[in-house]
């Protein structure tokens, strides 16, 4: 019975579920996985079902419906029921799809991982379980569901006997078990431990691996012992169970402190049992551990008695548990030899084929019911690899028509552009020739108003300088007549020498100077009155003037008398009036014209 119950105990290890509480549900749905925290702690899957399938009518929420779903599916597959449990959790998948919620989907992928387990699928464990990680690797919202998946990961490496990774994963269950801060899971990652350490030393015999493995047992026992509400009855058995199989094998005590040990844990274990706490089928285990024990002590009776007891409670408890019967009555079978007891033997051995026939038939329908579900399975996953070809397909095609749609906007968009752009530099270049026309008719402008200046001043220039000109014409008119004058005045002075007449020389200096001043003064009055005087009797006369004529046009224009005019240029009148003669011709002017009024003119 040490086989048994150590093998059984270890499948109850794989079977243990945790419900998960995640932030992103609602307060409601919450209270619902309370709920069913408690039914698993208190062993009452019956009504957990119950529950699940009134939250599952009403309520319409995706990612309510993959937790529920998931929740099914896990208890059914406890039940063997394979094929529900598929349909269950072909649902939860797909609402959790639905919903887009990573940590609804990573429950999803737990729910297909456990039920892999339960038709001891390892490989498929491992796939999914890792799909499910993946889902929720950046995120620890959801401790519990991250504890589930790397506790199904041990399990699988475990039946692989693969010691490093079993010891990677149970490590990591261990690390979400205290981040989600329950005690139930906690308890169940030191009994994994506890296992990987007695597998190890079943190895090597290594007695700090045995070491090791009861101390992750005592450490179960003292964690449930110190929160007692907060761990199911199935985990608390187990880890008695577990105890007392311990000083059953392992123990370096006497026999006696052993069996005491032992029982004392056992008789915690059957507590539960009695009070219905822990499943029915261990109670085989409590009592093939106490059968181990009258064996050792070398009572075969006794432990043929605790034996027959065990089967009572298992047929007592209306489940199917072939298998278990069978390798019961085997021992029984064994027990029954060593008695010598031939007939009891017999019996034994014929009910032992009998339950191997239905074990067999048992395991027949569970082969059936797995490879409807793999063949389900398979076809899902085909379907769902056909919906993601056809759905990468019209991605394609979607790609290609928005290529094309992409490419003709773009198209119109480049035509658009460059008709704008081309419209825009045409109207560009018409403003910037427009403007160089306007830049070059304002440069012409301003080219013909600085020549119109340029010329002004040249103009103005020359008007200056033709003024100064004429001013300085008269300036030497008006000196040739005091210069004539003077030279008339030396002449007369030098004849009035010549004649003896020395004393009229005074009298004619003085008159010249009086002279001088009153010319000075006339030439100045011509000159500011008149500036053209002198210019305009050039232009008029006919023949060539010379000084003597303008002094002469000069007297007559201010109205000077011919008398007036030969004193002061000292000849006679009649030297005067024939002077003015000459004059007129000199002007082109006939007998009748008046010299004075054309002077005037």
């Amino acid at each position: 019975m040490k086989t048994l119950s150590v093998l059984y105990i270890l499948a109850a290890y794989l079977l243990c579920t945790a419900t998960v509480k995640s932030q992103s549900l609602s307060p409601s749905t919450t209270k619902v996985l309370d709920q069913l925290e408690y039914f698993h702690l208190h062993n009452q899957p019956e009504e957990a079902l119950n529950l699940l399938a009134t939250e599952i009518e009403n309520t319409s929420e995706t990612t309510d419906l993959a937790y529920f779903y998931s929740y099914q599916s896990t208890i059914y597959a406890t039940k063997d029921s394979l094929l529900l449990s598929k349909k269950l959790i072909d649902l939860s998948m797909e609402n959790a799809r639905k919903s887009g919620n990573k940590n609804a989907l990573a429950m999803a992928y737990r729910g297909k991982a456990f039920l892999a387990n339960a038709m001891n699928m390892p490989d498929v464990v491992v796939k999914d379980a890792i799909e499910g990680l993946k889902q929720i690797e950046n995120n620890d919202e959801d401790p519990t569901t991250k504890y589930s998946l790397n506790y199904l990961l041990y399990g699988a490496y475990s039946k692989w006997d693969d010691s490093e990774k079993m010891e990677t994963y149970i490590r990591k269950a261990q690390h979400y078990a205290l981040m989600a801060e329950n005690v139930n899971l906690q308890v169940n990652v030191n009994n994994g431990l506890s296992s990987m350490y007695q597998a190890r030393f079943k190895k090597t015999s290594e007695s700090q691996l045995l070491d090791s493995s009861y101390y992750y047992l005592s450490q179960s026992f003292a964690l449930q012992q110190k929160n007692p509400e907060k761990v199911s009855g199935n985990t608390f058995v187990i880890t008695c169970i577990n105890l007392a199989n311990y000083y059953l094998d392992y123990s370096p005590e006497n026999l006696a402190e052993r069996k005491e040990k032992a029982y004392r844990y056992l008789d915690l274990a059957e507590e539960k049992l009695k009070a219905d706490k822990a499943s029915q089928e261990k109670w085989m285990n409590v009592f093939g551990i106490k059968s181990g024990f009258a064996k050792k002590e070398g009572n075969p009776a006794l432990a043929e008695k605790y034996l027959l007891q065990g089967l009572s409670h298992l047929v007592a408890s209306n489940k199917n548990y072939y298998r278990l019967e069978y390798a019961v009555n085997k021992d029984l079978t064994d027990l029954a030899f060593k008695r010598n007891d031939t007939k009891a033997a017999l019996q034994y051995q014929q009910r032992a084929e009998e339950l191997l026939k239905k074990s067999f038939n048992e395991q027949q329908l569970f082969n059936v019911q797995k490879l409807e579900v793999q063949y389900e399975t398979e076809k899902k996953d085909k379907e769902l690899q056909l919906l993601k070809e056809r759905e990468a397909f019209n991605r394609k095609q979607n790609y290609l028509y928005g290529g094309i749609a992409s490419a003709l906007l773009f198209g119109l968009g480049f035509m658009f552009v460059s008709y704008h752009f081309k419209l825009r530099y045409s109207i560009e270049r018409e403003k910037k020739l427009a403007q160089e026309k306007e830049d070059a008719e304002q440069q012409a402008k301003m080219q013909i108003l600085l020549e119109k200046e340029e010329q002004a001043r040249l103009k103005a220039e020359q008007e200056l300088l033709d003024l100064r000109k004429q001013q300085l014409e008269k300036e030497a008119l008006a000196n040739s007549l005091i210069i004539d004058r003077k030279n008339e005045t030396l002449k007369q002075i030098q004849n009035k020498i010549r004649s003896g007449e020395a004393s009229h020389i005074q009298k004619l200096i003085k008159e010249e100077m009086l002279l001088q001043t009153d010319f000075e003064d006339i030439k100045l009055q011509m000159q500011e009155l008149h500036p053209d005087f002198f210019n305009r009797l050039n232009e008029k006369a006919v023949q060539k003037l010379t000084p003597l004529d303008l002094k002469y046009c000069t007297y007559l224009y201010l109205k000077m008398s011919t008398k007036q005019i030969a004193q002061i240029l000292h000849v006679e009148p009649q030297s005067v009036r024939m002077f003015k003669y000459r004059l007129k011709q000199k002007f082109g002017l006939g007998k009748e014209s008046d010299l004075e009024e054309f002077l005037e003119k």
